[in-house]
């Protein structure tokens, strides 16, 4: 592909950005403290987004591997869970982990992380499913591998026919998208993820980082590395 037109390619997706709905999220905090963390912007900031919309069985499991890899970096850490009501029994979870809830019901799982995305001026964005437990340490390599080896993007992948059988029936690609890394400058500059997609929108967001030539590091756990 032609530099011009990688470029006009990029242009295109930035201009086709539309992170909100007209109705638009609703935030739910019972702590102003983090209210205020939510909108500052410092370097490596950090900003890890849940979507629980495809269930909430494992929620707990996510979040406090979450808040335990948030303990790991050197940045301020956001983390902001999306459901589609604040329950209770999601609200005390929250509460639990030092994490808010952003309320947005219906759309697709593009719309919902560009909504979340939106509210936030962190530099660094943390795309992950709740049924999803970050790896030990893994949010630390991460950041590392973003500035001090100058990735753009990390992504944490695993091969279908490795993953559990419950884990397989919620993604449906044959390399999946476990958790992704993302500097808000390069996210932005790609248009976000496709508002068009439920399933597969990290894969087709990391497609494109790479079609405009970012710098993508693909990461497989440990027990799934030698099949990737």
């Amino acid at each position: 592909m032609a530099l011009s037109e990688t470029k006009s390619t990029c242009d295109r997706m930035k201009a086709s950005l539309d992170f909100m709905t007209h109705a638009g999220p609703r935030l739910v905090s019972r702590q102003p403290a983090i209210q205020k963390s939510w909108v500052a912007l410092t370097m490596n900031h950090f900003c890890i987004i849940i979507d629980s919309q495809r269930g909430y069985s494992r929620l707990d499991r996510c979040l406090e591997a979450v808040a335990h890899a948030g303990n790991t970096i050197s940045g301020p850490v956001d983390i902001v869970v999306i459901v589609d009501k604040a329950r209770a029994r999601i609200v005390t979870l929250a509460e639990r982990h030092n994490a808010q809830l952003l309320e947005r019901s219906g759309g697709t799982r593009g719309q919902r992380y560009n909504a979340c995305a939106n509210r936030t001026q962190a530099n660094t964005l943390v795309f992950i499913d709740s049924f999803v437990e970050l790896p030990a340490g893994w949010l630390a390599w991460a950041e590392r591998a973003m500035y001090e080896r100058r990735w753009d993007a990390v992504a944490l992948t695993m091969l279908s026919a490795l993953k559990p059988g419950w884990l397989a029936r919620i993604f449906h690609s044959s390399t999946d998208t476990m958790a992704l890394s993302i500097k808000r400058n390069w996210f932005e500059r790609v248009g976000g993820f496709d508002a068009d997609r439920e399933y597969g929108s990290e894969s087709d967001l990391l497609a494109r980082l790479s079609a405009c030539h970012a710098r993508v590091l693909n990461q497989a756990p440990e027990g799934n590395r030698a099949a990737g």
